[in-house]
């Protein structure tokens, strides 16, 4: 369930640069790709950003622009370190519906439906703060270079997501 929860939020933060300061972890964005063409049912702006402050706060900047839909059923691919850690098909509506209530905070936050149908919106994090200092003793578990892929079908088009970063101390 947790790594489905990563997963989702990986998929819809589209960083285009992140400065990690919680509990001395430091990530760099290296590489954000919207690879569905300009007609994706879900795009992130190109300055979109997040920053984990040294009070271990998500702070997004930016926005993520969703085109109506009902379904979304996505094919990823979670890579840290040249190792799969996670890859299969999910169907992201019904598991919106599944996700604990704190997690929908977050996840809505990052432009991700917390149900479907999904009505067309612009679902901007400006200066929000996501508060993760419960989680900061995980951070070493993230540390390394992680490749997230997601190729999402709707029943109005498609959507894909090629995300690189690296996490380090």
């Amino acid at each position: 369930m947790m790594d489905k929860l990563l997963v989702h939020i990986a998929l819809f933060t589209g960083l285009l640069y992140v400065s990690l300061a919680c509990n001395g972890y430091k990530a760099k964005l290296l590489k954000v790709e919207n690879c569905a063409g300009p007609d994706a049912i879900v795009t992130i702006d190109e300055n979109f950003s997040v920053k984990l402050n040294k009070q271990c706060e998500i702070v997004p900047k930016g926005c993520v622009h969703t085109k109506a839909f009902n379904t979304a059923v996505s094919n990823y691919k979670v890579v840290k370190d040249g190792i799969t850690l996670a890859e299969g098909q999910m169907d992201m509506c019904s598991m919106a519906n599944q996700i604990p209530d704190e997690a929908k905070q977050y996840v809505t936050m990052f432009g991700a439906p917390s149900s479907c149908p999904v009505v067309e919106d612009n679902v901007c994090g400006n200066e929000n703060k996501i508060d993760l200092s419960k989680y900061k003793g995980m951070l070493s578990l993230a540390r390394g270079k992680i490749i997230v892929d997601s190729n999402i079908e709707h029943d109005t088009g498609k959507s894909c997501f090629h995300i690189e970063m690296e996490i380090s101390k």
